[in-house]
């Protein structure tokens, strides 16, 4: 029997972690499905908080929310943009180490975490952009007592927020 096409849309999404685009999707879903079908399937999977959504019209990208959810897409992004501002200036990383240790001052939990941030920002620079920008279950919990995202601006921030949305 085959699957239906919502469910192989969720399959799809599941093995790409970049993500699809609605006219990719509709090129592997088979047998073929009009537009506005898919639209229907998407809304749907999107309103149950099945997939996320990032970008606006053409540009629209839909991820798996088993796998990647809209904060973790959200988390991905800000530290991408503080990726790119930090290889520009390396120097910035002072900027990061003054954030590191209030973090450490507001959330003494937060110890393993910040140990390993530090660890980073004493190592190599590439290392430390390969880190903050990896897609993985490491890096995802790694950002999310980050001192990196004090390098994005409130307009890169207010942009990514505006284009990473779920349900």
């Amino acid at each position: 029997m085959r699957p239906t096409p919502r469910e192989q849309v969720l399959r799809l999404l599941a093995v790409e972690p970049a993500g699809l685009r609605a006219p990719e999707l509709a090129h592997l879903v088979r047998p073929r499905i009009s537009q506005p079908t898919l639209w229907r399937v998407l809304d749907g999977l999107r309103s149950e908080g099945r997939i996320a959504v990032e970008g606006r019209g053409r540009a629209t990208r839909y991820h798996s929310a088993s796998t990647t959810d809209a904060a973790a897409l959200r988390s991905l992004r800000l530290h991408q943009c503080a990726a790119r501002r930090l290889a520009a200036n390396p120097a910035l990383r002072e900027v990061v180490h003054e954030r590191l240790c209030k973090l450490r001052q507001v959330n003494p939990h937060g110890r393993v975490y910040h140990d390993r941030w530090q660890a980073l920002l004493d190592g190599p620079l590439p290392a430390l952009l390969r880190t903050i920008t990896e897609s993985s279950e490491q890096a995802d919990a790694l950002r999310k007592e980050s001192p990196i995202t004090v390098l994005v601006t409130p307009e890169e921030r207010r942009r990514v927020f505006d284009n990473v949305r779920s349900a």
